[in-house]
């Protein structure tokens, strides 16, 4: 039985006192005074009780009682055995609020929220009992609704509760304003009210899964010339992608990116500039500016435009350079740092690493070198994405084979086929003569949604104006 102030009490939250001795609650007097006694079963036999003083905050169980699931028995009723969800609160009278309102299904933690998220939850003493008394019963369900209260422990419990239960099998309820629980919302907005935040309880996130509605709309593709007239029909500077630039040694790479560099210095266009295998200052400073002059390299030191081009480089050009400071070593990680630096410090747009194979490359501990490199290529590609930047890595192949003189491609980028697969644009120049000034630039994947096309195009170094073919500024 339930004493008459206990129904009292209870009324005034909204509880009828039929649910509530319905569900075993009753009055328990001692020579301490009446408590209000909630009774924990298991098959069948009560193993716990949980005794509340309703004119104070006094709680109290067993001496040695079992903790599990309030109303556990529920997990093996036919209505969950047929894949009805299964709804978890953070105490018995806002479970007993969901019963009422004809969620039968409800079970309470027995010991309430953490102030804090517990490190492992799965292995944690205060979710001991999930294993020890519903292992098997809570495997069987369908899905579960953590009916937690809406403040930070039970933020921290609907969290831990997600990790030891599955995300992908867990929503949660988003209460109305002004109410933190089922019992709030019963006293606020009546049975509907808490039928409705029940019914509307969101997918708990699992990182990678997500709606079509979750997912923002793309934005525009931000596109910038790559200063050479043959190239632009097939790719452009894109902002958010990575570009893998490949080609043999010595075939003269560096004046592909001089140009490209120079078109963006002359449009405005801050860029960051891994030189580690060219002398900053005089070769790549003079490079980009003889390509923005478009003057020969005679007739460069006595050109009137140099001090005003050297400004524009000084200007909007970044480096960096191990030639200050031979001992420096940067990692991925470290050379993202300080292209972020570059980026949010001095607004650069485009980012060249050039070559991929001076940065210092740790592998963790039993991490294959294809391994790393996708992993560091990932992270590449998260920045670019992150920072809306475009992202150029010049990654060399491994040696052709003594007589074979064919175009490369990314797939024989040294260490890895993710040079290939991951990247967004891909652009191979090849040089098969050295005595002859004629290339090829071959754009050998377009991500699909990006502008342009694979295709390849005859170039020629144009010594006149130190450009690769119709540079314009």
């Amino acid at each position: 039985m339930i004493h008459e102030r206990h129904q009292d009490w209870l009324s005034r939250r909204g509880i009828a006192s039929d649910t509530a001795e319905r569900m075993g609650v009753s009055t328990h007097s001692d020579d301490r005074g009446n408590w209000l006694t909630f009774p924990y079963r298991l098959d069948g036999e009560v193993v716990n009780r949980k005794r509340r003083m309703t004119a104070e905050k006094r709680h109290e169980m067993d001496k040695g009682g079992r903790l599990c699931l309030w109303n556990g028995e529920v997990l093996r009723s036919q209505q969950v055995r047929d894949g009805g969800s299964v709804i978890i609160t953070e105490g018995e009278f806002d479970a007993m609020i969901a019963v009422q309102c004809g969620k039968h299904s409800t079970v309470s933690v027995p010991n309430g929220a953490p102030s804090e998220r517990v490190d492992d939850p799965a292995n944690a003493k205060r979710y001991a009992y999930l294993y020890d008394c519903h292992e098997h019963d809570l495997g069987q369900v369908r899905e579960f609704i953590l009916a937690t209260d809406g403040d930070k422990p039970g933020a921290s419990l609907a969290t831990d509760l997600a990790a030891i239960l599955g995300p992908e099998r867990c929503r949660f309820v988003v209460y109305p304003e002004g109410t933190k629980d089922l019992n709030e919302v019963f006293l606020a907005h009546g049975q509907a009210g808490v039928v409705k935040a029940i019914d509307d309880a969101r997918p708990w996130p699992v990182k990678g899964l997500y709606r079509m509605s979750d997912i923002p709309e793309a934005a525009a593709v931000q596109a910038m010339t790559t200063g050479i007239d043959a190239l632009d029909p097939m790719m452009s500077i894109v902002l958010g992608t990575l570009t893998v630039f490949t080609g043999y040694a010595n075939m003269g790479k560096s004046t592909v990116l001089n140009t490209l560099l120079a078109s963006c210095v002359a449009r405005g266009v801050p860029v960051c500039v891994a030189s580690f295998e060219t002398a900053p200052k005089p070769i790549l400073r003079d490079g980009i500016a003889r390509a923005m002059l478009g003057c020969s390299e005679y007739d460069y030191a006595a050109h009137a435009g140099r001090t005003t081009a050297w400004d524009r480089i000084e200007q909007h050009v970044r480096i960096v350079s191990n030639s200050l400071d031979e001992d420096t070593e940067l990692d991925i990680d470290g050379f993202l740092d300080v292209c972020r630096a570059a980026v949010l410090r001095d607004g650069v747009r485009v980012i060249v690493l050039d070559p991929w194979n001076e940065v210092e490359h740790k592998r963790a501990r039993d991490e294959t070198t294809t391994e790393y490199v996708g992993r560091s290529i990932r992270k590449v590609k998260a920045f670019a994405k992150r920072f809306n930047v475009a992202f150029w890595i010049v990654a060399h192949p491994t040696k052709p084979q003594k007589g074979q003189s064919g175009i490369p491609s990314l797939y024989d980028v040294s260490d890895s086929a993710n040079w290939s697969n991951k990247a967004d644009y891909g652009l191979v120049y090849h040089r098969p003569d050295k005595t002859v000034n004629e290339a090829t630039l071959a754009v050998v994947k377009v991500r699909m949604g990006l502008p342009g096309e694979c295709g390849t195009v005859s170039v020629k170094f144009d010594h006149r104006v130190s450009r690769i073919n119709g540079f314009t500024a």
